[in-house]
């Protein structure tokens, strides 16, 4: 049997072209980008965007620049949407909707739970040092 790896780029190309045809994909997080609510190997499901998806706290799937990530939508302006993941404390990607490609089903205790850790946002440096020591 002959293993190949191939880079995140690749592998999230065929991703999006996978959400582009309206189908689900299944994929592990790769980073520390949202912690404390994803951690890196923690499989997450992505379905197609749909236009309801665009809303404030909302876990997408878009290109960056040339770069994909999952992060949370923290403002949006017409067409525009900006993005921060929930480990970083600055950093923003601000990217035209048709950018994003896929979105995350979220529980509402989750969504709950994400609007305080962005309301913690100037202090959550000193928790995330600890979630990235222990997780």
């Amino acid at each position: 049997m002959q293993i190949k790896n191939v880079d995140n780029s690749t592998t999230f190309s065929i991703v999006r072209d996978i959400l582009l045809e309206g189908q689900n994909v299944t994929v592990a997080v790769n980073g520390q980008s949202m912690l404390p609510f994803f951690r890196s190997g923690s499989t997450v499901t992505l379905r197609p965007i749909n236009e309801e998806d665009f809303k404030k706290y909302a876990v997408v799937f878009a290109d960056a620049g040339g770069r994909f990530v999952i992060h949370r939508i923290i403002a949006i302006d017409g067409d525009m949407v900006t993005l921060l993941g929930d480990g970083n404390i600055y950093g923003t990607e601000t990217m035209p909707k048709s950018k994003v490609y896929g979105a995350i089903d979220c529980s509402a205790t989750h969504i709950f739970f994400a609007k305080i850790w962005l309301w913690m946002r100037p202090v959550r440096r000193f928790p995330l040092a600890i979630f990235r020591r222990v997780m």
